[in-house]
């Protein structure tokens, strides 16, 4: 940081070297052709400034034992934590392991599960399979007396029906 206050140069005497012009003080004056040749000389400069600065510069990062140990250490906790959360695949239950539990289990499981035969009867891949109506009865479990009693009350609201009108 800069502590020197500023100035102006009107204000500095006349005899103030800084009031001098450059070439009056050595007593020359210009040199021919200074200023047609300035703008190559400045670029000239930089550029070697810049091979020195260039030369002097080190690599941006160094290798060093303690980086590779540490990206190493890094790299395998990754590899280790994707190991273990990564899901397993699941494969389908195939038709043998199913074909050893009885029907009463599978209906004493889905009663546990609270789901209801007609639900499960009302699904497509269930319709399939339940292509029979004495399937269907045998998996509602209902009583031949419950069937009558209910068959005829279908009898008895057709006839009120056909009697109105």
């Amino acid at each position: 940081m800069n502590t020197k206050p500023p100035f102006r140069l009107d204000e500095l005497d006349a005899g103030h070297p800084l009031r001098q012009h450059p070439f009056e003080a050595t007593g020359q004056g210009v040199p021919d052709q200074y200023f047609d040749s300035l703008a190559s000389r400045v670029q000239a400069r930089i550029a070697d400034q810049r091979k020195q600065e260039e030369a002097h510069a080190g690599p941006l990062v160094s290798w060093s034992w303690g980086r590779t140990l540490a990206s190493l250490a890094g790299a395998g906790l990754v590899a280790a934590l994707v190991y273990v959360t990564w899901p397993q695949r699941q494969d389908s239950i195939g038709r043998e392991t199913l074909s050893g539990v009885s029907d009463a289990a599978i209906v004493a499981y889905l009663d546990e599960q609270g789901l209801n035969p007609d639900e499960i009867a009302s699904t497509p891949a269930a319709d399939a399979s339940m292509m029979d109506d004495s399937t269907t009865i045998k998996y509602l479990d209902l009583k031949p007396d419950a069937i009558r009693q209910y068959l005829d009350m279908q009898n008895i609201d057709n006839e009120q029906l056909n009697a109105g009108s």
